[in-house]
């Protein structure tokens, strides 16, 4: 038998009307908890609701209650408060199990981590709460311009160095990659997550934590979440219809029948010709967009895309290109690099295979960014690896989900 393990960890923090707080609850029940790991939204968001009969161990192992007439919870008397804006959260779960060799075996994953954005003043008790993200919007930038060959991950560098400097976090940057915007960004009067805001509007960079890594760029895949410490690849977890999956969303495509198109583009700076006062070349910014679309069966010798320019203020409207995507693509100079660029990347996105969401037990836990593998018992032709692109998560004393969405599938030729 599977028995539900919870642990959700709140470390207070002080505030300038509550400078001792300093006091870290434990809490092995809730009534319900959601979470979510995805890179599309900058701020991975989640909740939990706990009933106000309920105690909590203190760092000391001391058991006290939520409830009473000295005890405020949410910051809405004048005591100090248990629960307040900005306390660190940490939520734990998985099962208690025997094993087939008799043993006593506890599985639990970090289903999140971050702070709590907001309490409500109702009962049962409701916290919402955000991720590391939370941190950077109460960060503000120092006003500095940053030329344009100033790379992206020294941007970030900068605002994890002020985030841990105010708040005495220990985030770092992944700094495998160094991404080059080509134009200057000043980030006076701007917190942290603004700055990142203005990064995926300009340039279609995505942001976001993966524990206390912030990452930003066009990559939103690292080959690392999939390799071990010594850099061989991690056995992916299996799902399997009539098994593990419990319910799903999933359709199976075939490539023969699927339509795919996208709209790349990047702004480069060309010279017009002349000199400015101080000498220098003048230059103007020229924004290249295409449209692309994939052929379905190209042939011999054949490109096996179209695309053309768009031309500025021009609406590309929706109509029999199929699913359409955007790219952004900052080392592309022309529009033709532009659409061998896109072509590359929306080519992952045409298989034969599945693709939707399904939801699955508490384990084996998966994040956004892992290799699954799906398997078909009936029709084992439909088996595939398959990057997983958000996870939402839920518990509480309805069990233990987990609600996977696909991107693509992997090892497509």
């Amino acid at each position: 038998m599977y028995r539900c393990v919870t642990k959700i960890t709140i470390n207070q923090r002080p505030s300038a009307d509550w400078p001792n707080r300093n006091t870290v609850l434990n809490l092995d029940f809730a009534n319900s908890y959601e979470s979510s790991s995805s890179w599309r939204d900058l701020t991975n968001k989640g909740k939990f609701v706990i009933p106000k009969n309920l105690y909590f161990r203190d760092q000391f192992g001391k058991l006290r209650p939520l409830r009473g007439t000295n005890v405020n919870v949410g910051g809405f008397s004048s005591n100090a408060p248990l629960l307040l804006r900005g306390d660190k959260v940490k939520i734990e779960s998985g099962y208690k199990y025997v094993d087939k060799a008799g043993r006593q075996v506890t599985d639990t994953a970090t289903w999140f981590e971050g702070y709590v954005s907001k309490v409500g003043s109702k009962i049962p008790i409701e916290c919402e709460l955000e991720d590391n993200m939370w941190s950077l919007k109460q960060t503000p930038m120092d006003n500095v311009t940053y030329s344009g060959s100033t790379s992206v991950e020294t941007i970030l560098q900068a605002m994890v160095n002020k985030c841990n400097a105010i708040f005495g976090t220990a985030f770092t940057v992944n700094m495998t990659s160094q991404t080059i915007v080509g134009n200057s960004i000043n980030t006076g009067g701007l917190q942290a997550a603004q700055v990142l805001i203005e990064l995926q509007k300009k340039y279609g960079f995505e942001s976001y934590f993966r524990g206390n890594e912030l990452r930003s760029g066009v990559l939103v895949y690292l080959p690392s979440d999939n390799l071990k410490a010594d850099g061989t690849p991690i056995t992916p977890n299996v799902f399997a219809f009539q098994q593990n999956i419990i319910s799903d969303e999933l359709q199976y495509q075939r490539k023969d029948d699927i339509t795919l198109s996208a709209k790349a583009s990047n702004c480069i700076t060309e010279e017009t010709g002349g000199t400015t006062k101080d000498g220098r070349a003048k230059t103007r910014k020229v924004r290249l967009e295409v449209l692309v679309t994939l052929k379905h069966n190209p042939g011999p010798g054949e490109v096996p895309y179209v695309y053309r320019v768009i031309n500025k203020g021009e609406v590309i409207a929706q109509t029999d290109e199929g699913e359409r995507r955007e790219f952004h693509f900052p080392s592309a100079m022309t529009t033709a690099e532009l659409a061998s660029m896109a072509y590359e990347k929306l080519r992952m996105y045409l298989y034969t295979g599945f693709k939707g969401k399904f939801t699955t037990f508490g384990i084996p836990f998966v994040q956004q960014g892992d290799n699954i593998v799906i398997k078909d018992p009936i029709l084992p032709e439909r088996n595939g690896t398959y990057r997983v692109r958000s996870v939402g998560y839920s518990g509480g004393v309805n069990g233990l989900r987990q609600e996977i969405e696909l991107d693509f599938k992997l090892n497509v030729t």
